[in-house]
């Protein structure tokens, strides 16, 4: 579902933004919203099972979740348009603009990657979905990403844990086959203390554009774009203008 928490009809493009996995992008984007250029519409793509759509059935693949989000975003790429994805939500933004390729539906203007390696490159982590509770709580406080408070409420991991490891699912079991390079700038970005998504795995998505690649670092783990929101707020603005 796109949601657009702040609607601004003279804008002359607009901004698609993607959660990080159990992320409600209503919360996450909200104050993106409120705070780029009046020219720009924000419009955060909410998955289901989570936010408005918490009683919707959670996707647990990467095919049936794409296809459902083209069929929402397609009504709203009648404008030049940009993709911003944290984490999860870079690896589904780069799903979706390589399908809209296939379909020859407009593409973004550019697709900015955040917090997520080349899909490209092995996975180093464990395989988070397929753990037990306990071990993938553990994991979980590792990224640091949530406060302690939600892992001492059972009532909060009883709703949010499912999420969580459903997201994980999609990313987990997608598989990438070397595939032509899209015709879109690529700009990627991640924390330079995230001891998850190193920097050689970032740069990899430069292999998957024909189009030109830039990528930054910002100050922070790897949750950067929430601890240190209003500085990453001017930073894609930035980004975006230049």
């Amino acid at each position: 579902m796109v949601l657009n928490i702040n609607p601004r009809p003279a804008a002359t493009k607009r901004l698609f933004c993607f959660p990080y996995a159990g992320g409600s992008a209503a919360i996450i984007y909200r104050k993106w919203a409120m705070n780029l250029p009046e020219d720009l519409e924000v419009l955060p793509v909410e998955l289901s099972g989570r936010g408005s759509r918490l009683q919707e059935s959670l996707k647990y693949d990467m095919d049936s979740l794409v296809e459902e989000l083209i069929g929402a975003i397609k009504n709203y790429i009648d404008k030049p348009y940009y993709f911003f994805g944290h984490s999860m939500g870079a690896l589904v933004s780069y799903e979706i603009a390589r399908r809209l390729s296939k379909k020859h539906l407009p593409l973004p203007e550019k697709l900015i990657l955040s917090s997520h390696s080349a899909p490209q490159f092995n996975k180093r982590s464990p395989v988070m979905h397929k753990l037990p509770k306990d071990e993938f709580i553990r994991e979980l406080k590792e990224l640091n990403g949530m406060p302690k408070e939600f892992f001492e409420s059972e009532e909060l991991l009883d709703i949010f844990l499912p999420i969580i490891k459903a997201d994980y699912t999609v990313c987990e079991t997608y598989e990438f086959s070397a595939r032509e390079k899209l015709k879109i700038p690529f700009i990627a970005i991640r924390g330079t203390n995230d001891q998850t998504v190193l920097k050689e795995d970032m740069i990899g998505w430069s292999d998957l554009t024909q189009s030109g690649f830039k990528f930054f670092e910002f100050p922070g783990d790897h949750f950067f774009i929430t601890k240190n929101q209003d500085e990453f707020i001017k930073f894609v603005s930035h980004i975006l203008y230049t």
